[in-house]
């Protein structure tokens, strides 16, 4: 009997602390071909069957979101951000959650597209102390 697995996707698991401003660079180590930011997402869930506590997709014009630019060896568009707000995050209750970052050719929603889970794994917010916003 054969079997293949076309489940792909890498297990990272990220812990991050409440209220801090969240950055992660992801390095391809290749050219992410047919790809741009608006063709990204991330969804942090209680659980793998919840609802998403956050989500975080295309344009980071509000602090959130993702960019795609050249690696430090100069390979074109192989290095993936992932950004989200301090006020996002200090929305965000302290815990354990699930999490997973999938890019899909097909944003205009028509259908034809190609979605893929590139990272999956636990989103652990630890409570911080200390209040930006205060003096």
């Amino acid at each position: 009997m054969a079997t293949v697995n076309l489940d792909t996707a890498v297990r990272l698991d990220i812990v991050c602390r409440k209220g801090d401003s969240f950055k992660l660079d992801l390095d391809f180590g290749s050219t992410l071909s047919d790809q741009d930011e608006s063709d990204w997402k991330m969804q942090v869930a209680t659980s793998d069957t919840a609802d998403a506590t956050i989500t975080v997709e295309g344009d980071k014009s509000s602090g959130t979101g993702f960019t795609i630019a050249n690696n430090s060896d100069g390979e074109t568009n192989a290095l993936l951000t992932v950004e989200i707000s301090s006020t996002t995050m200090a929305g965000i209750p302290s815990g354990l959650y699930v999490y997973d970052i999938q890019s899909d050719s097909d944003t205009a929603g028509v259908g034809g597209g190609t979605v893929k889970t590139h990272l999956y794994g636990t989103f652990k917010v630890n409570e911080d102390i200390t209040n930006p916003g205060v003096a």
